[in-house]
């Protein structure tokens, strides 16, 4: 057990007659690690002693963000949208905590290993130590009233007293708490019912990691996102092959230690790649897919919205606005004037109409109606490995253009500035459990395929480990698992089996399935301390009578299913649902007036 020395009980107020707030935080990543700032900076304005308690076996605030990656793993957010201090924007209106956003830490203690620029994708490496350095910060700065104490251990069981208290238990001992936070991160299985891999590889690629004894013969990888990258740098750049800039491209140069690599994917459909931006680069405010319009639907359909049909139109025609007010700035005209065009033909009913007149005016394609619509297949194509490698050609060139020069990286980018909507028509059981099953299991991944994919570089990294002859895409069909025992295989042109080696599940679990809970979950789901709002294990929120534990939150991963999108990092600037659920809970863990602010 750890207890910082400028934390000393002498140093606690001594003559208050009140005990101490007991606070538990399971988990000290990044949003754990939200939630600890904003207690301690609003302890600040309160006389009342208070102890928060942290369990977490690492160092608290790196999370999965470790600090001995390798730096070829890399961040898919740029370096100045990241920061751990929330400004008083982030907090919609609350004052927040000075400090330094990842990249001007890595200015002040990174400058000397590299240059760095504001809209660069850096080590996630850098940012572990960023998060570590957060926390030290915090700590450093922590009022007299208030004591943090770190137990490295993990919780293995949470029990409710009569009392109301929380009891936490460890290897090493129990803690009573009277409020409790889980932000304990993604839910995962190292391995399925077939003893294939999950998760990230650079999650266990220490230590015993299989892939360190992995031999040069052909493996498969399931996913064609984030993780499947980091899978690919590992198996080629981790074994010591290079990329080198030619006059004709971009050249892999081979160790001889890689294998065969087969990239699959469920969907079969690619993922678009980050689009180059300006640093400080702002969303453009919404017009059509506004707040208003969806507090509007949601009291219009108190019993729940359907995303297809009362959502999407909206969505769609946001897209559309972004998309032609781009083409028409190329042109010369003014693109306020065509989105409210777009607008008032979506008001008017004539939307369709008018896009089809706005593509003959500009003699500009239609917008892709792939880009909304998950049903809309670009692939295709018999020769499934060349339409892959023709979408991602494209695909490079547009995000070379850079967000204010793509039209269709424009639209796209809807799914992303209008994410607070998205969480409003969600959150809450927002949405029919019908059409909530269609969101999470058809427009949540497309969703992360248009605006949550790779870094361009690492697309073009694939195109040349591609003529290397070393990555090769195949349909989900064309892998073969056997029944009897035997090795999967992927089946190629002339009917020809290539064994597999190795099956690597390149994407994160979510965390429906019970069995993919953490052992801290499931102990709340078997001692009644949770339940489950659905028969697939979704939404645990409330108690086994249906009503919210007044004293206890889950946040992040977790709750993806019962929320939309917690798998991301705090940025400052604009708002942060982060930081402002952060501030929330420690207002209610200290008994301050917790006010709900419109997002202006």
């Amino acid at each position: 057990m750890e207890l910082s020395a400028v934390l000393a009980g002498e140093k606690l107020s001594p003559k208050s007659d009140k005990p101490a707030i007991a606070i538990g935080i399971v988990g000290c990543g990044s949003r754990g690690l939200t939630v600890l700032e904003r207690i301690c900076a609003l302890a600040a304005g309160t006389t009342r002693r208070i102890e928060v308690n942290v369990f977490d076996p690492q160092r608290p605030g790196p999370g999965l963000h470790a600090v001995d990656q390798p730096d070829y793993l890399m961040l898919n957010t740029v370096a100045s949208q990241i920061s751990m201090f929330p400004d008083t924007a982030a907090l919609n209106g609350h004052t927040g905590r000075q400090g330094p956003n990842f990249y001007e830490w890595c200015l002040r203690y990174k400058s000397s290993e590299r240059s760095v620029q504001p809209n660069e994708f850096l080590p996630r490496s850098w940012l572990g130590e960023y998060l570590g350095w957060t926390y030290e910060e915090v700590i450093r700065s922590l009022p007299t009233n208030v004591r943090v104490i770190h137990h490295p251990h993990a919780v293995d069981n949470i029990e409710h007293t009569d009392t109301g208290q929380f009891v936490l238990s460890t290897a090493k001992a129990e803690c009573a708490v009277d409020w409790l936070a889980i932000t304990v991160g993604h839910a995962q299985r190292l391995r399925d019912k077939r003893g294939e891999l999950s998760g990230s590889l650079a999650t266990h690629r220490h230590a015993n990691s299989p892939y360190f004894g992995l031999s040069t013969e052909a493996v498969g990888i399931e996913g064609l996102g984030l993780t499947a990258m980091d899978v690919v740098a590992d198996l080629t750049v981790g074994r010591g092959g290079q990329f080198s800039k030619r006059a004709e491209g971009l050249l892999y140069e081979p160790s001889g230690r890689e294998p065969r690599i087969y990239m699959f994917s469920r969907s079969g459909l690619p993922y678009r790649t980050r689009p180059d931006i300006v640093p400080h680069r702002t969303s453009n405010a919404a017009l059509i897919f506004t707040l208003s319009a969806v507090a509007d639907l949601r009291a219009e359909y108190p019993a729940g919205l359907d995303f297809e049909q009362q959502v999407l139109p909206l969505i769609k025609a946001e897209m559309l606005a972004e998309y032609f007010g781009m083409i028409a700035s190329q042109e010369g005209e003014s693109p306020v004037r065509i989105k409210a065009d777009v607008a008032r033909a979506y008001y008017s009913g004539r939307l369709e109409t008018v896009s089809s007149e706005m593509t003959a005016r500009f003699n500009s394609p239609p917008l892709d109606q792939a880009v909304y619509n998950p049903r809309m297949s670009t692939m295709e194509s018999a020769d499934y490995a060349q339409a892959m490698r023709a979408f991602i050609e494209r695909d490079i060139g547009q995000s070379s253009l850079g967000l204010d020069a793509s039209p269709i990286k424009a639209a796209v980018e809807v799914w992303r500035s209008c994410r607070e909507q998205l969480r409003r028509v969600v959150d809450n059981r927002g949405l029919t459990a019908d059409s909530s099953r269609v969101f999470f299991g058809e427009y949540a991944p497309h969703v992360n395929r248009m605006v949550a994919g790779p870094q361009k570089e690492r697309h073009q990294e694939l195109l040349a480990l591609a003529d290397a002859g070393i990555v090769h895409w195949v349909r989900h069909a064309q892998v073969i698992h056997s029944v009897d025992g035997a090795g999967p295989e992927v089946v190629l042109a002339g009917n020809l089996a290539m064994p597999l080696h190795r099956i690597f599940k390149a994407h994160v679990s979510t965390a429906c399935d019970i069995s993919s809970l953490p052992k801290i979950i499931r102990s709340l789901k078997s001692n009644g301390i949770i339940h489950s709002l659905a028969k697939n294990g979704e939404g645990v929120l409330v108690d086994s009578e249906g009503r919210a534990q007044p004293n206890l939150w889950i946040t992040g991963p977790l709750v993806e299913g019962s929320t939309y999108y917690n798998h991301y990092v705090p940025s400052s600037g604009s708002y942060s649902r982060a930081f402002v659920d952060a501030d929330r809970i420690a207002r209610e863990m200290l008994g301050l007036n917790v006010e709900v602010r419109a997002i202006v």
